[in-house]
């Protein structure tokens, strides 16, 4: 097929082949595909045309949702919270929020005085209590499309929950949008309000 489709062009190196050359070269070809396993030559058109069909298979090779939200919960369970590994998870709103609230913390730190506790959040952004889950269970995703939700059921002794994870697909990976509490709020919510407070230096 490919051959009647190029034998035209100028250069195809089968259109000027003799009918012995042609034969040939399909015996050849018969030899690699229903004979036993030896070393063959892939021809540099049939390489290109394979080329065309494994690009765009790797190309839609983009992250797991339900990978992205387990990588989360491990380093938010790390023993020191990884930032580094939870940044590139987040969608680009998201990763601004969060560095406003740092960079909003910081400064709230800087007017403190020393025997006051400065504006902060003392726990992790991602959990609504301070205490982490003993247990983690993530679940599939809730929908097919562009944006999907994931549930993960929580524990700590016999006490449950689930929370929810929105993720939206943002060129080829999924990236976390916001996370709902099974207790109620968001972390959207969360950094909204704390940057809604206004510091003021001690004593004015």
């Amino acid at each position: 097929m490919l051959d009647s489709l190029y034998a035209g062009r100028r250069g195809w190196p089968f259109a000027t082949m003799s009918g012995a050359s042609q034969a040939s070269r399909r015996a050849r070809e018969a030899a690699c595909f229903n004979g036993p396993p030896i070393r063959c030559r892939m021809s540099r058109p049939t390489a290109l045309f394979v080329l065309l069909i494994v690009a765009p298979l790797a190309a839609a090779a983009s992250s797991d949702p339900r990978d992205v939200v387990t990588r989360l919960y491990d380093a938010i369970q790390a023993p020191t919270s990884n930032e580094t590994a939870i940044s590139p998870l987040l969608g680009e709103a998201l990763r601004s929020a969060i560095a406003g609230q740092r960079a909003y913390e910081q400064a709230c730190t800087a007017l403190a005085a020393p025997d006051e506790k400065p504006h902060m959040l003392d726990q992790s952004p991602y959990l609504l209590a301070p205490d982490r889950p003993e247990t983690i269970s993530v679940g599939m995703p809730g929908s097919s499309g562009d944006a999907t939700w994931i549930h993960v059921d929580m524990a700590v002794g016999d006490y449950r929950w689930t929370d929810r994870v929105l993720l939206q697909r943002q060129d080829r990976d999924w990236k976390v949008m916001d996370i709902r509490w099974g207790q109620g709020g968001n972390l959207i919510g969360r950094l909204k309000a704390f940057s809604a407070f206004r510091c003021t230096p001690s004593g004015s």
